[in-house]
């Protein structure tokens, strides 16, 4: 009788490990689930990270530009004097280069 009692108590306490193992690797099934969907998370993040980070030193070299651009105007209109042509001009280098743009966006 003493056998069969233990028996039975061993019984249990290994139904119980059984089912704390189910459990236990259904979570690390989730776990690895949700770590593959933060790894390509992370991945979509840096990818965007770099593309902005490529926008924003596109943006620095233009605005660089463009403040060299406004230096040979004011440079200009100090030569020159006249605004109208100085505007004129301007207006030629902005075309030509809405040209390039175009050019180089097909």
């Amino acid at each position: 009788m003493q056998i069969r009692t233990q028996f039975e108590a061993l019984e249990i306490k290994l139904r119980n490990v059984v089912l704390g193992y189910k459990e236990l690797k259904l979570k690390l099934e989730q776990s690895q689930k949700e770590n593959e969907l933060l790894k390509k998370n992370l991945a979509d993040s840096q990818r965007e990270n770099q593309e902005l980070q490529k926008k924003l030193n596109q943006r620095l070299k233009n605005f660089k530009k463009s403040d060299k651009i406004t230096k040979i105007a004011v440079n200009n209109l100090n030569n020159t004097g006249n605004p109208a042509e100085l505007k004129e001009k301007l207006d030629e280098y902005i075309l030509e280069i809405e040209k390039c743009i175009s050019q180089l966006s097909k």
